[in-house]
């Protein structure tokens, strides 16, 4: 159930293709390839405010090491009844981490402003091991994975619970390799970077990148009543109600096909 989430194609630039492969918890400082806001003349004034802000995005894939930085995001920004469980989040960026993307800024634990505040909430991985002081703080993230449906099901949204000692390329529920749909379960930003634009970064860039990659032939999400225009701008296309009922139920189902614009065989 994502929330804030858009940007550029540029924004693709310094981001990494959809292959599976180790990341190291700590990573150089990026430079201007991989920063992910955007440098059109109607941006400057959003970029500006940023930087004031200490915040300057880049963007990483997301795998296992990375659990505790999004357990941390995912119950910041959710709902308790609507955040998933860490079990979950381990499952999923270990099954499917190159689903994952990450939007990340670096800080010194003496940085002041919504930065300093979310270093204060935790102690976050140091960028680089000669600099302990410089922290590589989680604004945002997307967690996805694959199924065989169309749309997003409480079965896609489960997980295996035995999945640590009996892995199954294609399970009844969770994450399916062979699925063409992209369920993306989590597209959040931390509160205090709320309506500063960076979900709108994230989703836009993470859109762009699913796509080029032909990793699935669509998009399907799950989102409340609220968030139907600002999933729509991005080329959503409202389905209905979902029969999910993860949370309480009441949510809208909505999905990006990325072959059809129209009938495409699929009993919507």
């Amino acid at each position: 159930m994502p929330r804030d989430l858009l940007a550029d194609k540029r924004t693709l630039d310094g981001m990494p293709g959809l292959q599976r492969e180790h990341k190291q918890v700590t990573s150089p400082e990026p430079d201007e390839s991989t920063s992910l806001v955007p440098h059109r003349s109607s941006n400057i004034a959003q970029e500006d405010r940023l930087r004031q802000m200490g915040v300057r995005p880049f963007a990483q894939l997301l795998n296992v090491e990375d659990l505790d930085d999004c357990d941390w995001l995912e119950h910041a920004a959710f709902d308790p009844i609507e955040a998933a469980s860490r079990e979950k989040l381990e499952y999923r960026l270990h099954t499917c981490g190159e689903l994952c993307s990450g939007l990340f800024s670096s800080a010194y634990a003496t940085a002041s402003g919504p930065l300093g505040d979310a270093i204060k909430a935790r102690t976050f991985p140091s960028i680089d091991s000669t600099d302990s002081g410089r922290k590589r703080v989680l604004l945002g993230h997307v967690i996805s994975t694959k199924a065989s449906s169309a749309l997003v099901t409480d079965d896609a949204m489960d997980y295996p619970k035995d999945w640590k000692t009996n892995y199954q390329l294609t399970p009844s529920i969770g994450h399916s390799e062979d699925g063409q749909t992209v369920c993306l379960h989590s597209l959040c930003v931390h509160p205090n970077f709320a309506h500063k634009g960076l979900g709108t970064i994230l989703l836009q860039s993470y859109v762009q990148r699913i796509k080029d990659s032909g990793v699935g032939s669509r998009i399907a999400l799950i989102c409340r009543d609220r968030y139907i225009p600002f999933y729509e701008r991005a080329g959503f296309k409202k389905i209905g109600p979902s029969k999910c009922q993860y949370g309480g139920g009441n949510w809208v189902d909505m999905v990006l096909d990325f072959e059809h614009s129209g009938d495409d065989g699929w009993d919507y």
